[in-house]
C-alpha cells in the first residue's frame, strides 16, 4: 500500500494544499519584494538623474579636446562633494566619457583616466537611466566595495546644453542604509502577511474538506456495512437453497417410505385376500364366472402394487455418502437397468474423485430422471449417459434414440414437464445450465454444473439434515 493511501482525504488535501499554497505564496512574496525594490530604484534613478543634471551637467560642457575635464572643474566638484554635508547622502561620484573612460572621481582618484568595460555606462550613453541596488562587482567600483555599505548606483546621461548629444555619463553612489532597512522591514512584513493569509486560507479550506471527508468516511463505512450485509444475505440464501434441496430429498424419501409401508402393504394384503376368495369360489357352483372377476381384480391390484413400488423406489435415495461421482452415475444406471430391463451405454471421462453430498444427489437425480423420461417417452431405445469435466464444469449428457416411439401422449407430456422442471430446479440451485433439445433421432439433455459451486457447497452439505437424508 502506498503511504498516501493510508492517509485520510482531509490529510492528503492538507499536505497537497500546503505545498501548493506555500509555493504560490513564496512566488508571490518574492514578486512583491521585487516590485517594491524596482519601484524604489526607479524613483532613485529619477532623483539621481535630476541631481546630476543640476550639478554635473554644467561641468562637462567645456571638456578639453582630449576628452578630459579641466582641473578647475574637478576642484569645484571636490569642494562640493568631498567633506561636505552632501557627502552624507552622496557617497561617491564618477563622470565617464561615452567610450568607458573615467574622467572624474570624487573619492577614488586612481581610476581617473582608466578605461573600463561597463554595460551600464553604455546604456546611459544611449540615453537610458540605470539604477542598481547592491550590484557592485566591477573593478571600477573597488573603492565603494570596501565601504561595506548598502548603496544605490545610478547612471544617467549628461547632455550638451540645448541638444540631445550625450557628452558624458554621470554615476552617483547614494547611501542606501535606510532604504535597505526599510526594504528588509517591508520584506518581513510582506512574508508575515503572506504567511498569515496562507494559513488562514489553508485552515478554512481544510475545515471544509475535513467535513466532506468525514461525510465520505461515514458513507464508505455504511456502504461497507451494506456490502457485508448483502454478502451475509447471499451466503444465507445459498445455505437456505441447499437446505431446501436437502429437505426436498428428505421429503421424497419419506413419501417413498410411507408409500411402501402404507398403501403397498394394504394392497398386498388385499391381494392375498382376493387369492383366498378366488380359491374358495373356484370350488363352488358358477365359480368360473366369479373367478374371472376375481382374477381381473387381482391383476388390477397387482399392477397398482408394482407401480407404487416403482414410485417408492424412485423416491427413496440410495446411500451416496462414500461414493465417488463416477460411482453415483453408475449406480443410477444400474438401478434404471434393473427396473426397466433396458440397456444404458456409459461414456465417462475424467471426473473428480469427490464432490459434496448435495452435488452427488443432484447428479444422481438428473441421471435418474433423464433416464426415466427416456424410458417412458422413447421406450429406452439408445439410452446413453456421458460425463466429463470441461473448463472447470461437470458436463452431463443423457440422450436416447427413440424419436419414433409412441405411448400415451397425454401422460407422457405431463410427466415430462414435471421431470424437466425438477431437473431445471436442481441445476439452477448450483448455478448451472440446462439444455433440452430434440434431434432427428431422439432427445438430448445437456447439463453443465460449475465445480467451484460444488466445492462451495461442501461448507453447507455437512449438516444434520444431509446426514439424515443420506442415511435413508
Amino acid at each position: 500500500m502506498i503511504w498516501r493511501d493510508r492517509l485520510s482525504l482531509s490529510t492528503q488535501f492538507l499536505v497537497a494544499a500546503a505545498l501548493v499554497l506555500c509555493a504560490s505564496m513564496a512566488v508571490l512574496g518574492t514578486w512583491v519584494n521585487h516590485q517594491i525594490t524596482r519601484s524604489v530604484l526607479v524613483t532613485s534613478g529619477a532623483g539621481g538623474s535630476d541631481f546630476m543634471m543640476g550639478f554635473l551637467e554644467a561641468e562637462v560642457q567645456n571638456l578639453l579636446p582630449d576628452g578630459t575635464m579641466p582641473l578647475e572643474n574637478q576642484q569645484r566638484l571636490d569642494r562640493l562633494f568631498v567633506g561636505t554635508p552632501v557627502a552624507e547622502s552622496i557617497v561617491s561620484i564618477k563622470i565617464w566619457r561615452p567610450d568607458g573612460r573615467v574622467i572624474y572621481s570624487s573619492m577614488s582618484k586612481d581610476v581617473v583616466g582608466k578605461h573600463f568595460v561597463s554595460a551600464d555606462v553604455a546604456k546611459a550613453a544611449r540615453g537610458q537611466i540605470v539604477a542598481e541596488f547592491e550590484d557592485m562587482v566591477s573593478q571600477e567600483s573597488a573603492y565603494e566595495q570596501t565601504l561595506n555599505k548598502s548603496l544605490i548606483e545610478v547612471y544617467a546621461p549628461l547632455y550638451k546644453t540645448g541638444t540631445d548629444i550625450v557628452v558624458a555619463v554621470g554615476e552617483v553612489y547614494e547611501d542606501a542604509e535606510a532604504l535597505d532597512a526599510q526594504l528588509n522591514s517591508s520584506q518581513i512584513l510582506t512574508w508575515v502577511v503572506v504567511c498569515l493569509t496562507t494559513l488562514l486560507m489553508l485552515a478554512f479550506l481544510y475545515l471544509i474538506v475535513r467535513r466532506g471527508s468525514y461525510t465520505i468516511a461515514l458513507q464508505r463505512a455504511e456502504l461497507r456495512e451494506r456490502i457485508a450485509e448483502a454478502q451475509r444475505m447471499a451466503a444465507q440464501n445459498e445455505q437456505l437453497r441447499l437446505d431446501a434441496n436437502e429437505a426436498n430429498e428428505e421429503l421424497l424419501g419419506r413419501i417413498g417410505s410411507d408409500i411402501h409401508d402404507g398403501p403397498i402393504q394394504v394392497l398386498t394384503l388385499a391381494r392375498f385376500r382376493l387369492d383366498e376368495i378366488a380359491g374358495i369360489w373356484s370350488t363352488q357352483t358358477r365359480g368360473e364366472a366369479v373367478g374371472g372377476y376375481l382374477d381381473e381384480a387381482r391383476t388390477t391390484v397387482a399392477g397398482s402394487i408394482e407401480e407404487l413400488r416403482q414410485l417408492s423406489t424412485g423416491l427413496v435415495l440410495p446411500e451416496l455418502n462414500e461414493k465417488s461421482p463416477r460411482d453415483v452415475i453408475e449406480l443410477a444406471r444400474d438401478r434404471h437397468e434393473n427396473m426397466t430391463a433396458t440397456q444404458v451405454e456409459l461414456d465417462l471421462g475424467e471426473l473428480p474423485d469427490q464432490l459434496s453430498e448435495a452435488m452427488k444427489i443432484c447428479i444422481y437425480r438428473i441421471v435418474q430422471e433423464s433416464l426415466t423420461n427416456a424410458f417412458r417417452h422413447a421406450g429406452g431405445i439408445g439410452q446413453r449417459v456421458e460425463a466429463r469435466v470441461v473448463d472447470g464444469c461437470l458436463r452431463l449428457l443423457v440422450s436416447d434414440r427413440g424419436a419414433h416411439f409412441a405411448r400415451d401422449v397425454t401422460s407422457r407430456m405431463h410427466h415430462t414437464k414435471l421431470g424437466h422442471r425438477g431437473i431445471r430446479n436442481r441445476v439452477q440451485a448450483f448455478g448451472g445450465t440446462l439444455e433440452i433439445g430434440k434431434t432427428e433421432t431422439g432427445t438430448d439433455v445437456r447439463v453443465s454444473l460449475p465445480l467451484d459451486g460444488a466445492r462451495a457447497s461442501l461448507r453447507y452439505g455437512k449438516g444434520p439434515l444431509s446426514h439424515r437424508l443420506l442415511r435413508r
